[in-house]
């Protein structure tokens, strides 16, 4: 894998992934292995890390009660229901970005990923994703290619 400061270039197995930093609004920095999915609407994280980062509503929450907080979503599964924060800080490789919108949701264990990386943090990025070479490409929206 190279890397440069403002972007990563990879090749992956079977999905497109990343290792990610996140910094929660206690203060509280966790790194995860990262699921690429421009497909996502949000970026998912667990309830119970969104609670190590401070996010103890998203955990408590009762997401099948009606509330400005909660947000539903179409998976693979079908639909889901979750709660919106908005983590402090996120990083990838060099890159950097405040206040990105995530979704505390539980995935499904067999899929691999700590966090899902979604288009509330790839809007700001560009990526070029080739599953027939196996490889990927991340880096920030204004750098020239």
């Amino acid at each position: 894998m190279n890397q440069t400061p403002a972007s990563i270039v990879s090749r992956f197995r079977r999905l497109p992934s990343v290792f990610v930093r996140l910094t929660g609004r206690n203060g509280i920095v966790r790194e995860y292995q990262a699921l690429v999915c421009p497909t996502s609407e949000y970026c998912v994280l667990p309830k119970v890390d969104a609670y190590r980062l401070g996010y103890a509503e998203a955990a408590l929450a009762d997401n099948r009660a009606p509330s400005p907080s909660v947000v539903s979503f179409a998976t693979y599964m079908g639909f889901g229901r979750g709660t919106s924060i908005r983590m402090a800080r996120v990083e990838v490789g060099g890159m950097a970005f405040r206040d990105v919108d995530f979704v505390a949701f539980d995935p499904l264990q067999s899929v691999g990923y700590d966090v899902v990386l979604g288009l509330t943090v790839l809007q700001k990025l560009h990526l070029d994703l080739d599953f027939a070479s196996r490889s990927m490409r991340l880096w920030e929206a204004d750098e020239a290619r």
